[in-house]
């Protein structure tokens, strides 16, 4: 897998090794990862909509299409409401189910209210190729003579896909922000930034990066997409609805994160990190609060360096990325596709050391997960920090090696 990784983001001018062995690597990841999701995704039609075992098709899909759905009838607040959630689930898949929740803000509802128009199995459909292809046109701004490749066998595509999320979705708007504040349409920039509201615990770094890099523009965009986006789920929901939504996140906070209930091995904060090996809360807080402190730090600084720098894009984007994703208390595997563009934007300008760092935190979704859930080790947040560090010392060192010489 880090052959393959490598042979993704290396220019083909660069690449030092077999192209014919690197392609066949490439084509029987590509082969595999597809073919088990296919497996997967039959055995969840085998009773009713479901496996029989309480995973319905799609998995958490069927969350976003049930909040759109019930959303456009009038019914936002069965979403927050844990056992008319369920009963609903129940009745579109004709068969029992695991108890799947909503922990999204009404914003989210609002967003994918299109899907809702849609049939769940045609909205599943346009929800995972729609995602991978704004994902992927991102990709091709970034590295025109890879991002075929590169964003169909990136590992995260793979626990995306089988999870029904929205990595690829939060990966585009990020992606795609930083793409237009780069060609200089900032209040653009900021207006896609402010749709990262469907994600608060990825989004609250981007306003720190905006200010200290002195993107006004971008800032007062994502403000006015914000206060927007807020005000229209107040005139569609009204104000209940964010109730309902503050009140279940504290729910599911001390459920899946403080007691570690659910999937919380497939997890990768420094918080998980600390409670999957048997730490206490308090410990797990200070050791969480230290790491966003740190990540907030970095982003500052180097945002701050490079402010009048325009050719220093490449590394402003990654620290950004790199530390909205280590400095998060909940982030999971599935939220890693976004680590292509950061990825394909430093690798070819990386040493060995930093090649070997961002080829770690590539492949961390699919490696993670497996060794947390047998093992009171979740490496997750330690796969990524790694590449950030070696980022931020390369961002520290420019007098030395020159920004201007790796654009």
């Amino acid at each position: 897998m880090a052959s393959l990784i490598s042979d993704l983001l290396t220019p083909p001018a660069t690449t030092t090794r077999k192209p014919a062995l690197l392609k066949f690597a490439a084509y029987v990841w590509l082969a595999l990862w597809p073919t088990v999701c296919l497996i997967m995704l039959s055995m969840e039609l085998r009773f009713g909509w479901t496996d029989g075992i309480g995973h319905p098709f799609g998995e958490d899909f069927i969350n976003f299409w049930s909040a759109a759905y019930l959303a456009l009838h009038g019914h936002i607040l069965t979403t927050y409401d844990f056992a008319a959630f369920h009963h609903f689930h129940t009745r579109l898949v004709g068969y029992e189910m695991n108890l799947y929740h909503y922990s999204y803000p009404p914003v989210m509802a609002l967003v994918t209210l299109p899907f809702g128009l849609l049939p769940y199995l045609a909205a599943w459909l346009v929800w995972q190729v729609g995602g991978w292809l704004a994902f992927a046109l991102c990709l091709r701004k970034v590295t025109p003579g890879n991002w075929l490749l590169l964003s169909l066998a990136w590992p995260a595509l793979y626990v995306n896909t089988i999870s029904g999320q929205n990595g690829c979705w939060i990966a585009a708007i990020t992606g795609w922000g930083l793409l237009l504040l780069q060609s200089h349409r900032c209040f653009a920039a900021g207006l896609v930034f402010s749709l990262l509201m469907i994600k608060p615990q990825l989004a609250w770094l981007f306003p720190i990066a905006l200010l200290s890099g002195r993107e006004w523009k971008a800032l007062i965009g994502m403000i006015v997409g914000a206060v927007c986006l807020f005000l229209a789920t107040l005139a569609a929901y009204g104000p209940t609805a964010w109730y309902a939504w503050h009140e279940r996140v504290g729910i599911l906070r001390r459920i899946i994160l403080e007691n570690g209930g659910g999937v919380m091995h497939r997890m990768m904060s420094v918080f998980v990190f600390v409670r999957h090996a048997g730490g206490s809360l308090t410990l797990a807080y200070a050791a969480q609060a230290i790491a966003s402190l740190i990540a907030a730090s970095l982003v500052v600084l180097i945002w701050r360096k490079t402010a009048t720098t325009h050719y220093a894009f490449r590394w402003r984007a990654a620290t950004l990325i790199f530390a909205m994703l280590a400095g998060s208390l909940y982030v999971t595997d599935y939220d890693c596709i976004i680590l292509a563009m950061a990825c394909a934007l430093i690798w070819p300008v990386a040493d060995l050391e930093g090649r070997e760092a961002l080829a770690c935190a590539a492949i961390a979704p699919i490696l993670t997960s497996a060794i947390a859930k047998g093992t009171p080790v979740a490496l997750g947040s330690f796969m990524l920090w790694p590449a950030l560090f070696w980022i931020a010392r390369q961002c520290f060192m420019d007098r030395k090696h020159g920004l201007t010489s790796v654009v």
